[in-house]
């Protein structure tokens, strides 16, 4: 929802206060900071402002909001006058009381300051996160942006809308959602799901077998995927010894039936992290045998020692993700990634593993593909012994990020479905605008497997 402040453009709060979400477009060094004449059009963006306005007609001068930090700076307007006050009509209070009475004072203010030649973008919407931006839980949150601040024409887009329709989803909630959601705080465990602010949330947290993602190995990447906001670092910290245990006691505890693992890259452990990931399951199992495990694994640059060590530590379901097309992996990736690395990951997951061990992978739509492309990409994943795959909706994190070059319709993501299904002959495909690498992977998978045995006891039957 829209912030409602016009005090914010009368009243300057304290440094510490927490700035409004638009609050970023007027701070130092936008071009809109870069002009004293600007300074009263400008107060309406001033970080830490209030997000009330008192209601005293009386109060006919008012101090001006400054930057917090301009009473340290000489060249700063006003810092030969802290005391710099604007003076206000009856009428200029009157119209400030009539726009915060209307809920939309922040938009007429923008409004104003365009009119007077000040520039404000859209601010942009970051999570913290591998799976991208969380669509449609908050109107604000803008598409990717022309200079001047309008959304750019997106194939895939209807006129005059900052994202699809089918990319909206409902905020979650429910009884067994707030129990997770009140078990993720209470054994202090991070999840994927939460800190990226995942749209599924809700649903695979209310499915009848209940499916959570847990981040191990910390939340530091050695990488720098340009499709991603996790952060990154060439020496992250440590991980923590006695996360395996922790956290394989915590989901013990859970009401969850299958849980998903997964880790940033971490190029700077020997075994990149493979034995962490081996600990943690075998761990899990050993506290509660019932439970289906899935890895989410990195590419352990290339490793197929630790690719095997693995694979053959009691987990259920090996995934790693090829991301995109072969054609547009240096574009999206990091450098140390690529497209025959990734498949030959889960090739040898599936050389080295046990018998009937299930491998998947998940892909991005959106990143400027073509179909003929997709379905190189899904036979190439075929025939590196893929059992379940997913496509799903690219969404840009940042507008540091990828922009999305397409919006694609639920309906050319049910052809994918059936394309994956019918003629490569996937075990099973996940395709969706809002499918994610562990979107409800506990019903897929047993769905998956139901479907199976009810195909071989048929034709049993039938011989």
């Amino acid at each position: 929802m829209r912030s409602a402040a016009p005090a914010a453009a009368f009243a300057a709060a304290p440094a510490s206060s927490a700035a409004p979400r638009r609050a970023a477009s007027g701070a130092p060094g936008s071009r809109a900071s870069s002009s004293p004449s600007s300074d009263k059009s400008l107060a309406a963006f001033a970080p830490g402002s209030s997000s009330r306005l008192p209601r005293r007609r009386a109060a006919s001068v008012i101090p001006f909001a400054s930057d917090p930090d301009a009473s340290s700076r000489s060249d700063a307007p006003g810092a030969s006058d802290a005391s710099a006050t604007v003076s206000l009509s009856d009428r200029e209070l009157e119209e400030m009381a009539a726009l915060e009475a209307s809920g939309d004072a922040f938009d007429r203010l923008v409004e104003l300051a365009r009119a007077g030649g000040v520039d404000v973008p859209p601010p942009p919407s970051a999570a913290a996160s591998m799976c991208g931006v969380a669509p449609g839980l908050d109107d604000d949150d803008a598409p990717v942006a022309s200079a001047d601040g309008s959304a750019a024409a997106i194939p895939g887009l209807p006129a005059g809308l900052t994202k699809p329709p089918w990319l909206r989803q409902r905020a979650p909630g429910g009884e067994r959602y707030e129990k997770i959601a009140g078990d993720v705080r209470g054994l202090n465990l991070a999840t994927v799901c939460e800190e990226a602010m995942c749209p599924n949330l809700g649903e695979c947290w209310n499915g009848d077998t209940g499916t959570a993602t847990i981040m191990i190995l910390g939340d530091t990447c050695t990488r720098g995927c340009r499709f991603c906001a996790v952060n990154t670092a060439r020496t992250p910290p440590p991980p923590d010894e006695m996360e395996p245990e922790n956290t394989a006691r915590a989901v013990a505890e859970w009401g969850v039936g299958y849980i998903v693992l997964t880790s940033v890259d971490r190029d700077d452990m020997p075994d990149g992290g493979a034995e962490h990931f081996a600990r943690t399951v075998r761990t899990l199992k050993a506290l509660k045998p019932e439970i289906l495990a899935e890895c989410l694994t990195p590419d352990f640059n290339g490793d197929q020692a630790a690719v095997a060590h693995l694979a053959n530590c009691g987990l259920d379901v090996f995934a790693h993700n090829v991301e995109t097309v072969r054609r547009l992996q240096a574009r999206v990736r990091d450098p140390r990634a690529g497209y025959e690395q990734s498949l030959e990951v889960l090739r040898g997951a599936k050389r080295h593993g046990p018998e009937g061990l299930v491998t998947k992978t998940s892909v991005m739509l959106g990143l400027g593909e073509t179909d003929e492309e997709i379905e190189e990409l899904m036979r190439d994943c075929k025939d590196a012994g893929v059992d379940i795959f997913t496509l799903g909706q690219y969404l840009r994190p940042t507008v540091n990020h990828l922009e999305v070059k397409r919006y694609v319709t639920p309906e050319k993501f049910e052809h994918w479905k059936r394309f994956g299904e019918e003629e490569i002959g996937f075990r099973y495909v996940a395709s969706g605008p809002l499918v994610r690498s562990s979107y409800k992977a506990g019903e897929f998978f047993i769905e998956t497997m139901l479907r199976e045995d009810k195909t071989k006891r048929e034709s049993g039957e039938a011989r």
